[in-house]
């Protein structure tokens, strides 16, 4: 029997492994630790996300069958005081340790608290997992712990050449925690999450969204002052002050449920798999398959130091923490993951088709209300015969 104490079920990568690894096994049993509801509850915290989780994944009928494996207790990864966890009852048999719980602050961290959620939570994790003798530490990192790194980055350590964020850093120094803990591990790195290759959906959006989200508004903003139809084409010029790259790694939430779940499954020897796929795709595709769809003009990327109009002003203040990530020129080796999944498992292909149907999911799913959005997502399916 296999059983697993787990942060972050919460979480989008968390509720995808616990429910894709349960419907899959039948010896597997998931103490999650969650922080409490205002009524001092856990449970049903659990139980609300993994509902979603099931529903998303079209598995409703398995739902009950995953819970009758999930137990929960209270609790924080910067709070907990493992010598005292460990007496839990509830952690009684615990021989694997999943640490997914993290801070995606891609910002400024003022006050520390992303530092303190990400490389002190894995050092109380640590001291639990060494408490509770654990065969094997599982830890969920990102890919940009390669910072600043331009060319190809390994799945081993990598060299420290600056971040562009304390999230970054904190990640790359709670890798090194790992990694020199003494306990066997397996770190995942994700790259930027988006919706799963079907249909483009995705239960809660992250990071990248935003700028959909922003473009969207700026749009209906200056359509409202100029009197024009938003679901016209119009000029807005904002330039996205960047150099561009030709590897954006956008990877899909059901790739990553598939990949983490098959890697955690395998014999655990110290290893770091870049759970980002093989399918980059450029910033300027990325900007060209957006401004189609919303039918802007006007927009671009490029690095221009130029003295910057109102609205290229309000895309920093709103996105800056975003932009380093259109601008990295990492190319992520797959070669752990090659090795231990096959080709077939980053056989598939993003692309702008991948692109437009995630941004056409996103406003369908995310602003149903929106009635000029959803003439586009009309028109957009139309051009390209859906």
């Amino acid at each position: 029997m296999t059983k697993i104490f787990l942060t972050g079920v919460t979480g989008l990568v968390g509720s995808s492994f616990v429910v894709a690894l349960l419907r899959e096994r039948d010896d597997v049993e998931i103490v999650c630790m969650v922080r409490p509801d205002y009524t001092g509850a856990v449970l049903p915290r659990v139980r609300e996300t993994l509902r979603e989780q099931c529903e998303f994944d079209g598995c409703m009928e398995d739902f009950e069958k995953v819970m009758s494996k999930v137990s929960a207790v209270g609790g924080d990864v910067t709070s907990m005081v493992p010598s005292e966890l460990v007496k839990l009852p509830e952690l009684a048999g615990v021989n694997t340790i999943f640490h997914c719980a993290a801070d995606v602050n891609l910002g400024k961290d003022p006050t520390g608290k992303t530092f303190r959620i990400n490389y002190e939570g894995t050092v109380n994790m640590l001291e639990l997992a060494k408490l509770l003798n654990v065969d094997t530490f599982h830890y969920v990192s990102t890919a940009y712990v390669a910072g600043k790194l331009c060319g190809r980055a390994m799945e081993a350590v990598p060299e420290d050449l600056g971040f562009n964020n304390p999230y970054e850093e904190s990640k790359y120094k709670a890798e090194l925690l790992v990694r020199n803990s003494g306990i066997p591990y397996t770190i995942y790195r994700p790259a930027i999450i988006t919706g799963r290759r079907k249909d483009g959906r995705i239960r809660r959006p992250l990071a990248f969204y935003r700028i959909l989200e922003f473009l969207a508004k700026m749009k209906k903003h200056h359509c409202g002052k100029t009197k024009q139809n938003p679901v016209d084409e119009i000029y807005m010029p904002i330039n996205f002050n960047v150099t561009p790259s030709e590897h954006v790694y956008f990877v899909p939430i059901d790739y990553v449920q598939e990949a983490i779940t098959a890697l955690f499954q395998k014999p655990v020897h110290n290893q770091t798999y870049h759970v980002t796929g093989n399918s980059p795709i450029s910033t300027r595709n990325i900007d060209r398959t957006i401004c189609e769809f919303l039918r802007l003009t006007g927009v671009k990327v490029a690095r221009d130091d130029s003295d910057p109009n109102q609205d290229d002003r309000l895309s920093v203040r709103f996105l800056s923490d975003l932009l380093p990530y259109f601008a990295s020129d990492i190319v992520f080796d797959q070669s752990n993951i090659i090795r231990d999944l096959g080709e077939q498992a980053i056989a598939w292909e993003f692309g702008t088709e991948g692109l437009r149907t995630m941004i056409c999911s996103y406003y369908s799913d995310f602003f149903p209300e929106v009635e000029w959005l959803r003439d586009l997502v009309k028109i957009s399916n139309a051009n390209h015969g859906k």
